[in-house]
């Protein structure tokens, strides 16, 4: 499971806030190890002269053991007075006391000793003020009428050694705190950037081949997502260039073969003519013929070739559905001198459709030439209409062989061509359904074709309907 990004403004924030908690406290716990540590040294050191003493408490006041005392005394940097309490008769006696203790600081311990200090440390008699030692005190030995006292003086201990040690210890963490952060602002943020600005210069030089590097912080996560997303769009955004380009030299190479058999058609009409040879009548009727082939062609290229770069507005208008099916088929059937009932138009002559007119006309025209090349000669061509919602739902269907499944789903492609029926001249270009759904698209219509199980193909159109009709039946399969 991937972690969550963390946000640069996060990553920063919470970098200062450690480095300003973490140090804190690992000063207050260096402080507070340092103190504890300097207790229990202090401890040690009392602990092991009231040892001694508790020891040799019947002979300390023989000359070998309190010398003995005294070198260890000094040897642990302590000072102790001894004093003997008796309650009879009642008083006081000091059997022994350190040099460095006053008279007047022996009289204050007397007056103020405490014998049961030794748990409450450093609270104990204290000694003056000039000598800066403080104490602790223990009953060394306690009878029915005397009780020997030890008083034991320390230097306490040093608040400058346990702020160094904290300052110290503070210094360390935050210089390790440091090193932490920098190591990884640089491999989180650092690093991927250089890498990055290494593959966007990729980019820049046309290799699209990157690989983005991976951040944990979220703004340069973002950025080698999009940079990962422009180069996918820009490699999908070549390939398609490709591909049309492609489609355009297919395109160029198959119009300048179609152009090029009329025109040698026409040049040996011509000639025919200029030369006598047959009958001139008929070399200019079909002179004629390859003539309106060329400019059947040539208006295909020019139409797509305009729609592709111009793109011109659409001029949108309500046009009754049979009136405009009725133009067209009446135009084709002038054109080609067929019979008048070639087309069967079948459907409610009330519709009308929103379209742009020249467009509407031009894209039926050039769906019925294809059935009209596509179908043997004298078959009729049928158009059946209905509405279905907001929409007029027109098919065109012939008698032809159909399309063939290997050209199917490539048949709105330019320069797709299918095999015409017998008879029909193979005088296209492949353009004709490739204008119309596009024409019909600028008009929010549709366009398919498919094969009928019976035969022949069948191309299915939609175009707007004006006027939703209360009458509107539901689709229904075509007879």
């Amino acid at each position: 499971m991937s972690r969550p990004p963390i946000r640069i403004r996060t990553f920063i924030l919470g970098t200062f806030v450690l480095l300003l908690v973490v140090p804190t406290l690992a000063a207050g716990a260096g402080w507070a190890i340092e103190r504890h540590r300097q207790q229990a040294e202090v401890r040690a050191r009392v602990n092991t002269a009231f040892a001694y003493l508790s020891t040799h408490r019947s002979e300390i006041q023989e000359p070998v053991v309190s010398r003995g005392f005294t070198r260890l005394l000094d040897r642990l940097g302590l000072l102790a007075q001894l004093t003997l309490a008796t309650t009879d008769p009642p008083g006081k006696a000091q059997i022994y006391a350190s040099p460095a203790l006053s008279p007047i600081a022996q009289k204050e311990l007397l007056r103020r000793g405490k014998a049961d200090a030794r748990d409450r440390l450093p609270v104990t008699p204290p000694a003056p003020k000039s000598s800066g030692f403080t104490g602790d005190s223990e009953r060394l030995y306690q009878a029915t009428s005397s009780t020997l006292v030890g008083d034991l003086y320390y230097r306490p201990s040093s608040r400058a050694t346990r702020a160094l040690v904290a300052v110290v210890t503070g210094v360390i963490v935050l210089l390790a705190g440091l090193a932490v952060a920098v190591w990884l602002a640089g491999r989180w943020m650092v690093s991927p950037l250089t890498r990055l600005s290494a593959e966007v210069d990729k980019v820049a030089g046309g290799d699209l081949a990157i690989a983005p590097p991976r951040s944990r912080i979220g703004e340069i996560a973002n950025i080698a997502q999009a940079v990962e997303g422009m180069t996918v769009a820009l490699g999908e955004t070549a390939q398609r260039q490709a591909e049309a380009d492609e489609a355009r030299r297919f395109l160029v190479t198959s119009v300048a073969h179609d152009l090029r058999t009329p025109l040698f058609a026409l040049r040996g009409h011509l000639q025919a003519i200029g030369s006598r040879l047959g009958d001139p009548a008929q070399h200019l009727e079909r002179a004629k013929t390859r003539a309106d082939a060329l400019e059947r062609l040539i208006g295909n290229l020019f139409a797509y070739t305009r729609d592709d770069y111009a793109q011109p507005t659409v001029q949108l208008e309500t046009v009754p559905i049979v009136d405009l099916l009725g133009e067209v088929a009446a135009g084709l059937e002038h054109a080609a001198q067929l019979d008048d009932n070639t087309f069967e138009l079948d459907g409610d002559p009330t519709l009308d459709v929103t379209v742009d007119r020249e467009r509407a006309k031009r894209a039926l025209t050039n769906i019925l030439d294809n059935a009209l090349r596509f179908s043997p000669p004298d078959a009729p061509i049928h158009l059946i209409w209905e509405a279905h919602g907001a929409t007029v739902e027109l098919t065109v269907r012939d008698h032809g062989p159909g399309v063939d499944p290997n050209l199917l789903p490539h048949i709105f492609e330019p320069g797709i061509r299918g095999t015409p029926a017998a008879g029909s001249p193979d005088e296209g270009a492949g353009l004709g359904l490739a204008i119309a759904k596009r024409l019909l698209e600028q008009q929010e219509g549709t366009l398919t074709v498919q094969n009928e199980p019976s035969g022949g193909a069948a191309i299915s159109l939609t175009l707007p309907l004006s006027k939703p009709s209360p009458l509107s039946k539901p689709s229904a399969e075509l007879p």
